[in-house]
């Protein structure tokens, strides 16, 4: 997320506001235009496969017997990456498609609230279900007690509210400037505009997955040890349906965890890879080691931030590939949706011939 973006369509810091003499945008599009073609392309997959695999996956993790604690997570989950991935659509056609769709009054100053809440939710969610997982193995006989259904609602909301609560304030440090048609951000709040992104994205894109990686490190090592004291009682167990549904969500939350943390690495090293001089020519910026070093960065910067975006998409397919039940559920909702077609279609053809049978016997 391009947080520290004066405006939608540049990438401007607080060190470059007295030093404007550039369309940053037209030296990235001369020098590094990949930094436009290959989002346009990956970024194109993602919303290809993105789009529908997390409704799917809302859908059947809503359905019986789906429907459980995790469950709600991760249906949560699905529903906070099909926003995200709206919200990220919007983003694209502003900055690479050139389609005005930020750039007005209110929506300039609600869009980046919830464009930062909607990824603060995705690590806050992930983290819920992942210590949901540690309790339910580690004490069992408190599952009942915190990984029930009414819980992982009243988690749900708390987290959408500390989301927004946090990303709140991005409406006050933005607004719509009506000479230049332009949303951006209010110049004397700058600075503090960049401190409040520094420590929020550290929070959660940092420290956060750092918490969700320690509480999986956990339940590995409570899973292998419940499964050694098991086989010492009873012997060789078949695998539980508990044990298949926890690896699982461990594979999603490592999947976060190392799509996120290299973002977050990426961000927290912009300010030593700064622009040049702003007084140059548009064709001499070649020739200065400064510019040099800020478009090699920024064009990393672009294509790891890209590949960071897979979590958004890829959750539905790792159920799938992962989830034993969760193949059976999707088959079964298949089926079923074929049968409720096929009942409706036959339905129809019966009416349709009661109908005109009547018209026949009328006529007649």
């Amino acid at each position: 997320m391009n947080t520290t973006n004066i405006s939608f369509g540049s990438s401007l810091t607080t060190e470059d506001i007295s030093q404007i003499g550039l369309d940053i945008n037209l030296v990235y599009e001369k020098y590094i235009p990949e930094r436009f073609i290959i989002p346009k392309v990956l970024k194109t997959i993602l919303y290809i496969f993105g789009f529908p695999g997390n409704v799917l996956a809302c859908i059947l993790w809503l359905q019986k017997p789906m429907l459980h604690s995790s469950g709600c997570y991760l249906a949560a989950l699905a529903v906070s990456d099909v926003v995200f991935l709206i919200m990220s659509l919007m983003y694209d056609l502003t900055l690479y498609w050139k389609v005005k769709i930020l750039d007005f009054p209110t929506i300039c100053q609600l869009f980046p609230c919830l464009y930062l809440s909607v990824q603060y939710l995705s690590p806050l969610l992930t983290l819920a279900f992942t210590v949901e997982r540690f309790i339910s193995i580690r004490f069992p006989f408190k599952r009942r007690i915190y990984c029930n259904i009414k819980r992982a609602v009243c988690v749900i909301l708390t987290l959408v509210s500390i989301s927004l609560g946090v990303a709140g304030i991005q409406i006050y440090f933005w607004h719509y400037d009506y000479d230049s048609e332009e949303c951006v951000y209010k110049l004397e709040l700058v600075y503090l505009s960049e401190k409040w992104t520094w420590i929020t994205e550290c929070v959660m894109f940092i420290f956060v997955p750092v918490l969700i990686l320690f509480f999986n490190i956990l339940l590995v090592v409570t899973m292998r040890n419940s499964s050694r004291r098991a086989q010492e009682l009873y012997g060789p167990m078949p695998p539980k349906q508990r044990t298949a549904t926890t690896k699982m969500l461990l594979v999603v939350s490592f999947v976060l965890i190392f799509t996120t943390i290299p973002v977050s690495i990426v961000y927290s090293l912009k300010e030593k890879f700064p622009a040049g001089d702003y007084s140059y020519s548009i064709d001499s910026i070649s020739d200065d080691v400064t510019w040099r070093r800020h478009l090699n960065f920024i064009l990393v910067q672009e294509v790891i931030y890209d590949i960071g975006l897979v979590h958004y998409a890829c959750n539905f397919y790792l159920y799938l590939l992962i989830g034993k039940k969760f193949r059976l559920a999707i088959k079964k909702y298949f089926q079923k949706l074929s049968v409720m077609k096929l009942i409706d279609f036959k339905d129809r053809n019966s009416r349709s011939l009661r109908s005109s049978f009547t018209e026949l016997r009328s006529f007649s």
